[in-house]
């Protein structure tokens, strides 16, 4: 078993945990893992659009981590792990000192977000209204079910959250939410910190910038080649010196911050739901909203 201490942000998606891990990730405590989202504990609960990135040559967790000392916390990101009874088991079984963090959001507006990530990457048509990828959503089920269809139901965050929480311990569950991230970084960040037993000063007067923010694209086949580019490129960056990879992070987020601001589709309109649907997905979260706040003791930010 492996008696490193981890810290893992394990969900969920749309909720930040990008910009989280990015944030820990030159942390002087901290050892981050070589790429964000590994998915090396994915048990194929459910199809993910992207390639797994879980190489063969990958033997055990621990190798995805580099030139790590052994007083620093090990930090990784992969926010579907939530979604799998699997991987909470295995993560459990093979790693002894490890806690798990999960940013939530106002399930609604994690919706939303799916539903302009689902267009601007070609997974429904540009033309589908947020009106039919609901619909979408509730006429398909199934274990074969895409990712992007599962958003609606994805959203009832307690159900999975038991599960953790009977695997793990309360203790070694940690629950913030987006909307606190967006007000409040320092404090949440903080927070974070003080859970994985890291020195929370370092995020005074830190730069918190946003990572992997959905944005509407005038040309969608360009954003997919896009990213398949990006995805195309990792491999090759775990290849350099720790010190070296920072630069070539640094280097490809300056690259997509100017690809999205020339692709950015500024005719883009925001999601208004009428007054039913507000209704309906009130009334649809409303029994999950207060089960997460009796099992985390917080009051959701929504």
């Amino acid at each position: 078993m492996d008696t490193h201490q981890y810290l893992i942000i394990g969900g969920s998606t749309k909720c930040g945990t990008t910009s989280v891990f990015k944030y820990f990730e030159y942390h002087p405590q901290v050892c981050p893992c070589i790429m964000k989202e590994s998915r090396y504990f994915w048990n194929n609960t459910y199809h993910l659009d992207a390639a797994s990135r879980k190489s063969e040559k990958i033997n055990n967790f621990s190798s995805l981590f580099k030139n790590c000392r052994n007083d620093q916390v090990r930090i990784e990101a992969t926010p579907d792990y939530l979604y799998s009874l699997e991987s909470a088991t295995k993560i459990h079984h093979d790693l002894q000192n490890c806690k798990m963090v999960f940013l939530l959001r106002n399930p609604v507006t994690r919706l939303i977000s799916w539903y302009n990530f689902a267009k601007v990457n070609g997974l429904i048509p540009t033309e589908t209204s947020f009106e039919d990828y609901l619909q979408l959503q509730q006429d398909t089920s199934g274990e074969n079910n895409p990712q992007h269809l599962r958003a609606l139901e994805q959203g009832k965050y307690s159900s999975y959250l038991e599960k953790y929480i009977e695997i793990f311990g309360k203790e070694k569950i940690l629950v913030v939410f987006y909307e606190d991230l967006v007000s409040n970084p320092d404090m949440l960040c903080a927070e974070i910190a003080m859970f994985g037993g890291i020195d929370a000063h370092y995020f005074k007067n830190f730069d918190f910038k946003i990572f992997n923010k959905t944005v509407s694209a005038k040309s969608v086949g360009a954003h997919r080649l896009f990213r398949k580019f990006k995805r195309s490129v990792r491999p090759v960056t775990k290849l350099f010196h720790p010190s070296i990879r920072k630069k070539l992070k640094l280097a490809g987020h300056k690259l997509e911050t100017t690809y999205q601001s020339a692709n950015k589709n500024t005719d883009s309109t925001q999601v208004v739901l009428s007054e039913k649907l507000q209704q309906f997905l009130e009334n649809y979260y409303s029994a999950d909203r207060h089960r997460l706040q009796t099992l985390t003791g917080k009051n959701p930010a929504w």
